[in-house]
């Protein structure tokens, strides 16, 4: 919750400014100031992940007010946040009137409260399927029932960095804010795709490749060589359950009769698909519930996208987007860079809309 007259603008030169990466001046002569209209304030890009838009506008300071876990309230003094205009909120479910920022910054959600509270740079993203409340739990705590069973035994991969900002508002030179866990290969039902290497891992020169985070992308993209692997292999193992293929429905490349499609505990039972990462041992796999999207009565397609070219900066191969994260449990460690992931919570008889903190 964030307050009226407390609000104040970061002004240009300040600490603030430089810590936010700041990048040029707005001036704007409303008195008294309001968000968006400040004079001398501290400015930077922005972009819409949904339109590809770009805004430019000023950045400011006011009161968060929140709660713990325990429903205690809190408050962090001059917070910093960059105003929303609308362009930049186009795509997002109504009635959003903003987005938080949970990147690898120094102004970022947790990066903030953790400085304020002297809590862990940790947060644990339970993502509900469409209709239903998750949860966002910034910090360390128990888990109510099953969930901290679930967050003991939680497979753990990497997080690491992409040495060249993947995001035209970044700041050339750094390292990228995004998330990026080191992909080794895909299997789709047991088998390994035939792909090239080096589109899984960085380019340390120029950024492109590797396999990013983001729960602003709908559904996970995928470089084109790799989505063409992928829609082969599974049409050819949902072929050899009885699944019969459909005509394709945009943005989706393969489709199918929902009718020959049986239900099991995690969704459609369809092929499996697996993101293998450090080791043949450690893996994130995507049931049915998660790989598997009704677009019509009786059609039901492949839920992931054929990714576009970067055109403000590289090129990641894989983005993992909301869809596949949807009933997992995330815990992202940055203090130990660690991404922690859960099997699909519907296994455990549970979903993201029960996770709460003890």
């Amino acid at each position: 919750m964030i307050g009226a007259s407390s609000y104040r603008p970061i002004l240009c030169g300040t600490q603030q400014c430089r810590i936010a990466n700041g990048v040029g001046c707005v001036f704007c002569f409303l008195s008294p100031p309001v968000p968006g209209c400040t004079n001398n304030t501290c400015s930077d890009y922005a972009l819409n992940p949904y339109s590809g838009t770009q805004g430019y506008s000023g950045l400011g300071q006011d009161v968060l007010r929140l709660y713990s876990t325990r429903r205690d309230q809190y408050k962090v003094n001059n917070f910093p946040f960059q105003f929303s205009d609308p362009v930049l909120r186009e795509g997002l479910p109504s009635p959003t009137a903003g987005v938080i920022a949970l990147g690898r910054t120094r102004i970022s959600l947790q990066a903030q409260l953790a400085s304020a509270f002297k809590i862990p740079q940790k947060f644990a993203l339970c993502i509900p399927s469409s209709g239903n409340d998750g949860n966002l739990i910034i910090g360390e705590v128990a888990y109510t029932k099953p969930f901290q069973n679930i967050s003991d035994s939680l497979s753990t991969t990497p997080l690491i960095r992409n040495p060249v900002s993947t995001s035209g508002n970044e700041v050339i030179g750094n390292l990228s804010i995004a998330y990026f866990i080191n992909v080794k290969s895909i299997k789709v039902g047991g088998t390994s795709l035939a792909l090239n290497n080096t589109l899984l891992s960085i380019n340390k020169k120029t950024g492109d490749g590797g396999t990013s985070i983001r729960t602003v992308r709908g559904y996970t993209s995928l470089h084109r060589s790799i989505y063409r692997a992928l829609i082969n292999q599974f049409v050819k193992a949902a072929a050899n359950k009885g699944i019969k293929r459909v005509a394709s429905v945009a943005p989706f490349g393969a489709c199918f009769d929902s009718k020959t499609i049986t239900t099991s505990k995690t969704g459609p039972d369809v092929p499996l698909i697996d993101l293998v990462l450090q080791s043949k041992t450690v893996y994130w796999r995507f049931y049915g519930s998660n790989t598997m999207v009704r677009v019509g009565n009786d059609v039901m397609c492949l839920a992931f996208v054929e990714g576009p070219p970067n055109i403000t900066g590289p090129t990641t191969s894989i983005v993992v987007g909301g869809y596949q994260m949807e009933n997992s449990l995330l815990e992202f460690d940055e203090a130990s860079s660690t991404l922690g992931f859960s099997s699909s919570l519907l296994l455990h008889d549970t979903s993201c809309s029960q996770f709460r903190a003890a």
